[in-house]
């Protein structure tokens, strides 16, 4: 049933986010095949400029409209005029409740995906033009040095692990929000839904945040990677000069948040929301 209802929810939300990546893919595939038609040309073209200033106009905005697109869904669908509908369905509430989170997040990381794309394309395209290719070459060959001398395998696995983060992020983000939208929703608040889903989502996000950099900054608990080994550290101090230092305390943190939030979402969903 989960799946039905996140092919349900991607269908439902694609209708904006998909137009938006249509118009980001397009911009894209103007770029690139106008850059190769006029590769022998010493300067990217007007046209190009004028696409790639759109191209991250669009690619900014994503981040935004994915989180007004998934508030409106989320409203609309479980405490507006679909609430009643959306309530008598044959499935659990924990299941709705994950499919919007699931399905939020996968919109998350298109933004993200979406905006990385638009940078290594810009890069891509405009590098000759501003740091001439003698100067691309030596950067090229200094990269490994850049790196700290550390093995594919190490630089891979760190990449890895912050993008993980930043993933749990947007997903305990959705969550966060999901919560402030349901205590909106309650008797006390209902009439002001708007206003106070701003109000508690500043709040809930704020405190959530202070309590993670507080618990952060007096634990110790992360990967320290050097030229070719991983070490998992509890005291900074171990950490060497020339070792990254990745701190897992702030997600698991993160993951601890999102847990509790989503119980708190599902029992406000359940005990305490007037369906309009």
């Amino acid at each position: 049933m989960l799946s039905k209802l996140l092919k349900h929810e991607l269908i439902s939300t694609g209708r904006i986010m998909g137009v938006l990546y249509a118009v980001v893919g397009v911009l894209m595939a103007y770029i690139v095949g106008s850059y190769y038609i006029g590769k022998g040309s010493e300067a990217a073209t007007t046209g190009q400029m004028l696409g790639m200033m759109v191209l991250l106009l669009v690619s900014s905005c994503s981040f935004f409209l994915t989180v007004i697109v998934m508030i409106s869904n989320f409203q609309r669908t479980l405490y507006g005029d679909q609430g009643y509908l959306t309530f008598t369905l044959p499935v659990k509430s924990t299941a709705l409740l994950a499919s919007k989170i699931i399905v939020s997040t996968i919109w998350f990381i298109a933004a993200f995906v979406c905006l990385m794309g638009t940078m290594a394309i810009m890069y891509y395209v405009i590098r000759e033009d501003y740091i001439g290719q003698e100067s691309y070459a030596m950067i090229e060959s200094m990269l490994p040095l850049l790196l700290g001398g550390k093995s594919l395998a190490t630089v891979v696995v760190s990449i890895v692990v912050y993008l993980v983060s930043f993933f749990i992020r947007f997903a305990v983000l959705s969550i966060e929000v999901y919560f402030a939208i349901s205590l909106a929703n309650t008797r006390l608040f209902q009439k002001r839904h708007l206003l106070w889903t701003i109000v508690f989502s500043m709040g809930i996000i704020y405190a959530a945040e202070s309590v993670s950099t507080l618990i952060s900054e007096n634990i110790d608990f992360g990967l320290a990677i050097t030229a070719d080994k991983m070490t998992l550290i509890t005291n900074q101090l171990q950490v060497g000069a020339s070792a990254t230092y990745i701190n897992l305390i702030t997600i698991i943190i993160s993951l601890l948040f999102g847990i509790g939030f989503f119980f708190a979402t599902h029992y406000v969903m359940n005990k305490k929301v007037n369906i309009r």
